[in-house]
């Protein structure tokens, strides 16, 4: 996979659109990965990787991104170069400046998930810690087994 923009002197085939992958780190560069082998079989997309560094949690992407075989474009040169396409699997940094239109996919269970703030109480509320006293629930509108 081409991981860095190719003059078109140097690529074997022609490319009709080049997509730009934002890995901010590992678990977002693992997400990146299912959704790019959508263009592994296409030698009309070109895509690049680049990190913007704006994770709290970067250790080891470097790595994990070489151990692949991927070279990352610098941020600084990827915000100046225009893509046809980007894709991120987490909306941290400064995606404003990439010159191109954004995907933003999640990357696990409960991403984009709203937290309340500022309310909570730490006490359980009116939860009782019963047991036994369910009745079986019924449903009229499915059939009985059987």
């Amino acid at each position: 996979m081409p991981t860095v923009p190719l003059s078109p002197q140097w690529r074997t085939v022609a490319t009709e659109r080049t997509v730009l992958a934002v890995v901010h780190n590992v678990t977002a560069a693992t997400r990146l990965f299912d959704v790019l082998e959508l263009f592994a079989g296409d030698p009309r997309v070109q895509v690049v990787f680049t990190c913007p560094g704006s994770s709290a949690f970067t250790d080891g992407t470097s790595e994990y991104l070489a151990a692949r075989g991927v070279t990352t474009l610098p941020w600084s040169r990827a915000i100046r170069t225009r893509f046809d396409s980007a894709i991120s699997a987490s909306y941290g940094g400064d995606l404003h400046e990439i010159n191109a239109p954004l995907i933003v996919i999640p990357h696990g269970m409960g991403y984009n998930k709203f937290l309340e703030t500022g309310n909570r109480k730490p006490e359980t509320g009116n939860r009782k810690p019963e047991t036994g006293n369910r009745k079986p629930e019924t449903y009229s509108d499915f059939p009985p087994p059987g």
